[in-house]
């Protein structure tokens, strides 16, 4: 049998999403479930967060999620993916990859946060060409739950000192076509919202803070270095002390979105 943990985080992947089964949240999430995504908060399963994941289930009423990486803790558990489907306003597939990770309580899943790469969505929407999907993870359910390391946490939080991290060769930015992450924002600070490890493994939400890098081609220089907000959720190995991979994904469309409204208030 696969553990508790990893039962909870394959409820939530295929049980709800991939079989649209909205009553599986009912011993998946605890009801006072929130999620922190893109800046906003999603407070309460049934008032807040169902609505708006039963919305984008209707947009795609074909969606399934693909599980390439998954991260199976005593203190959390994590999942790297890409969601797929057809969307029905539109009728054009698309895919669009994304980390996400939980804390639990009594059982349940009790709070989440998570980063998708809706930009990536919405360019192959437009473009009526749908990109390839990562291999999925042969066992993602099967590993032992590992408890939380001291060594690994302090090693994970020394590499979010580096404002700089984005630009790290170990980074796997979970981002197609657009601005790579460093394009996006010159960081000034890092803000760590959420840590969990998990033995040589960490899961972590970051906001970073700083100016416009210029990456996006529909946005004026005027707004180079305007101050922005640039959130990221990920999933770090580690070993010998530093983070050798750390797969990370970004809210783009949420820092275009915001440049964008900036953009035509000013024109």
């Amino acid at each position: 049998m696969i553990c508790e943990e990893a039962r909870l985080l394959r409820g939530f992947a295929v049980d709800f999403l991939t079989s649209h089964d909205v009553a599986a949240v009912e011993w998946v999430m605890d009801p006072g479930y929130r999620l922190s995504i893109g800046g906003f908060l999603l407070d309460g399963r049934d008032d807040s967060y169902l609505p708006a994941t039963a919305a984008q289930l209707d947009q795609f009423p074909g969606l399934c999620v693909t599980v390439h990486d998954t991260i199976i803790g005593t203190a959390g558990v994590a999942m790297r993916f890409t969601e797929h489907g057809v969307s029905l306003r539109d009728g054009v597939p698309s895919t669009w990859g994304g980390v996400t990770l939980f804390q639990m309580a009594g059982g349940r899943l009790s709070h989440g946060w998570a980063e998708e790469d809706y930009l990536a969505r919405k360019r192959q929407i437009k473009s009526r060409e749908c990109d390839a999907i990562l291999p999925p993870h042969p066992c993602p359910w099967d590993a032992p739950p590992l408890p939380p390391s001291e060594e690994t946490e302090r090693t994970v939080r020394s590499w979010t000192g580096d404002t700089g991290l984005l630009e790290r060769p170990e980074v796997d930015q979970i981002a197609s076509g657009g601005p790579r992450f460093e394009d996006c924002i010159t960081p000034a600070e890092v803000t760590v919202s959420h840590l969990f490890t998990a033995g040589d493994r960490a899961a972590l939400h970051l906001v970073f803070r700083g100016s416009y890098a210029g990456g996006f081609d529909d946005i004026g220089a005027e707004l180079v270095g305007t101050p922005v907000e640039f959130r990221v959720a990920g999933m770090l190995d580690v070993a010998d002390g530093r983070v050798t991979r750390a797969q990370l994904s970004a809210d783009r469309l949420g820092l275009h979105r915001n440049l964008l409204d900036r953009q035509r208030s000013a024109g």
